[in-house]
């Protein structure tokens, strides 16, 4: 326990040392600054996030009555940022990590996948907006626009796919658990 505790200690600590080591030598209103942080913040998740395995089990992670068909995540261009990284080989080095081979363990391993990369996105997306809000009191609006344009491509679009994808994969998997769904 001791061990674990001072791993996190130092995951923190460097994730704390190499974002002041960014604000200290990288101009701030810059989009490799802003490239740069939202990488570093998803690094850092995806480090912490096997230390310490969270339960992930919030309400939070219920679907909305809204979210069942996915209107609202259409119109807001869901789709089209799904075919952005499924171009861009993302979704390849996705199945890498979590491949579906059409059975409850393997879709209830992607669903909290899903969990996992959204509560990142949006951990990294707070910490983001935070210094997003600090560039644009201290600089310009116009000066945080690369961090406002990066944090909703990197952070924002990924949680609504996330919410758009959750409620298909429930369904699936309720009916795997039924045996309604014939596997291979």
């Amino acid at each position: 326990m001791l061990i674990k505790r001072v791993k996190i200690l130092v995951i923190v600590c460097l994730a704390v040392v190499t974002t002041g080591l960014m604000l200290r030598y990288m101009d701030i209103t810059s989009a490799a600054f802003s490239f740069g942080l939202n990488f570093a913040m998803m690094f850092w998740v995806s480090i912490l996030e096997p230390q310490l395995k969270p339960a992930l089990d919030s309400p939070y992670f219920d679907s909305f009555p809204f979210e069942k068909e996915g209107k609202l995540y259409r119109m807001l261009g869901v789709e089209w940022y799904r075919a952005i990284l499924t171009k861009s080989g993302w979704e390849k080095l996705r199945q890498k990590a979590t491949p579906i081979r059409k059975s409850l363990t393997d879709f209830q391993a992607y669903e909290r996948a899903g969990r996992v990369a959204e509560v990142g996105h949006l951990a990294a997306g707070v910490v983001v907006l935070i210094i997003t809000g600090y560039v644009a009191v201290t600089y310009s609006v116009r000066g945080a626009i690369w961090l406002i344009v990066f944090n909703v491509f990197l952070n924002f679009y990924p949680v609504l796919l996330q919410r758009y994808t959750r409620p298909r994969l429930l369904r699936i998997i309720e009916k795997l658990q039924k045996g309604l769904l014939v596997t291979n």
